[in-house]
């Protein structure tokens, strides 16, 4: 019984090495046929019309030699190789060894599919894996699309083509470079492992990480992408892109730049539209606006910057919990939109600014900009203008609409039309408080100097009261809506965001 399982094994294992034995290569055809002893023993030179197989891969050429103990063979000029699946490869010359299937293919190499086209001036191409190499300078063409490198790999039985130093794929519609890129030739999706650059007419895009769909122009980059389209800037650790809806989406430490208005916008999510130049950021929003010496800081739930095609004006909206800092100027509110064209800002829904001692408060608030200082500020409804003069004293300007103008970024002089108030203490020389001062008059004309009330002139029907310090009643040292804020005031750029 154990000689015969030995018998067994032995046979088993002669047979199994004898069918792992490498194919010899066939010769099919040669139109002449020699033997060349200078080369070796064994060793054929064939001439004319020469044709070889080796497993499922023929072979062609205009003459070779075979070095047929060897089982391999050298082949020259009008290379031509036809595998299954419709694979082709031409060139000068071959060094096949049949026992690796290992070939390399020199001089004006073609490799094609059916699908692409790789074009170099040297080819190792191992057929028992289906991996093609080459190492100094390939191009590749697919359908639209011309890619070039230094070095390249293509795997056949994947589609799939893997590119190294150099790289450079152009397409009608933008042309990509890299140091590292993957590109299946089924479904067109070009991958990017390292620092990548993607240009067109309309934006270019740099990133270190992603894929783009090349047919359908989709892409997805990450590593800190950056996508600029004309004056405009978008960064983010990720950004997803449609180039032909234009649509981009960013995720994690987003930053908006725009060279033109020289502001930039900071989050942690974004989507742009860059046919509509539209673009909502959401996830502790930051507006900077850059003047000369300073810089507004603004925050808002939702930040909104669109350009509007019927002004022809890029505007800005802030959406809930609007709070902003500069140093000379702070405010609140709920909304708020900023127009470009004419530096002016709009607040509405219980809007509060700070500039200097006075609170500026009313229904709706517009402040206009020029050469990066406060021109002037309107307040619609309600307009109150409030400073503490001391501890439990505050002087007061009230009336139906104000306009308040500006030098320096200080508040120098104030017109008020309709119910006009005015409410201030009045001191001596020693900085005494010597009685307060009421005015009622339907206009009021009120001059403002270091924060102070220095004069008001009433303009109609005036009616005036100076009171002495010790009849000064609560009721009488407060003006009707009367509400000091100071609290919500931002102190810093950090404040914007409790």
């Amino acid at each position: 019984m154990k000689l015969a399982v030995l018998i067994f094994l032995l046979f088993f294992s002669f047979n199994f090495c004898e069918a792992q034995a490498p194919k010899r290569i066939e010769l099919l055809n040669a139109n002449t046929l020699e033997y060349d002893e200078s080369l070796g023993k064994n060793v054929r030179r064939l001439l004319g019309d020469v044709s070889f197989r080796h497993e499922n891969t023929v072979m062609y050429c205009d003459s070779a030699y075979l070095y047929a103990d060897q089982n391999r063979l050298d082949a020259f000029n009008n290379i031509r190789i036809n595998e299954p699946g419709g694979m082709s490869l031409t060139g000068d010359k071959l060094i096949y060894d049949g026992n690796t299937r290992m070939a390399r293919i020199t001089g004006k190499v073609v490799m094609s599919d059916g699908k692409m086209v790789l074009v170099t001036d040297a080819l190792e191409y191992d057929m028992k894996n289906n991996i093609a190499r080459y190492t100094d300078n390939g191009k590749i063409t697919d359908n639209n699309n011309i890619l070039t490198s230094k070095k390249g790999y293509y795997y056949s039985s994947k589609k799939e083509l893997y590119f190294k130093e150099n790289v450079e794929l152009q397409n009608p519609n933008y042309v990509m470079k890299g140091d590292t890129l993957r590109y299946n030739t089924i479904s067109k999706i070009a991958y990017f492992p390292g620092p990548t650059t993607i240009t067109s007419t309309n934006n270019t895009i740099v990133c270190k990480d992603g894929w783009y769909d090349t047919e359908k122009e989709n892409a997805s980059f990450s590593k800190r992408a950056k996508l600029t389209s004309g004056k405009q800037e978008l960064t983010g650790d990720s950004l997803y892109y449609e180039r032909k809806t234009g649509i981009g989406l960013a995720f994690g430490n987003i930053v908006i730049r725009d060279s033109v208005q020289n502001t930039v916008i900071t989050g942690e999510k974004a989507r742009y539209n860059e046919l509509t130049d539209h673009a909502v950021i959401t996830g502790k929003p930051e507006l900077i606006l850059a003047f000369e010496t300073d810089s507004l800081f603004l925050h808002a739930d939702t930040l909104v910057a669109k350009f509007d095609s019927i002004s022809n004006n890029r505007i800005l909206y802030a959406w809930k919990n609007v709070k902003f800092f500069k140093t000379d100027l702070q405010g609140k509110s709920d909304s708020l939109t900023y127009s470009y064209s004419d530096s002016t800002a709009r607040y509405y829904g219980n809007p509060v600014l700070w500039s200097e001692e006075n609170q500026l408060s009313g229904d709706f608030i517009t402040m206009q900009q020029r050469n990066g200082q406060i021109d002037n500020l309107k307040i619609f409804n309600s307009a109150f203008i409030t400073s503490m003069e001391e501890a439990g004293k505050f002087n007061q300007i009230k009336g139906k609409d104000l306009t308040g103008y500006f030098k320096e970024n200080q508040l120098y002089r104030v017109e008020v039309d309709g119910n006009g108030q005015s409410l201030y203490y009045a001191k001596n020389s020693k900085d005494e408080v010597v009685g307060m001062n009421r005015a009622d008059c339907s206009n009021l004309l009120i001059f403002i100097a270091e924060s102070k009330v220095q004069s008001i002139s009433l303009l109609d029907a005036p009616t005036a009261i100076l009171y002495p310090p010790g009849k000064i009643s609560p009721d009488q040292a407060l003006l009707k809506g009367f509400s000091w804020k100071i609290e919500q005031r931002p102190k810093s750029r950090e404040d914007i965001f409790n």
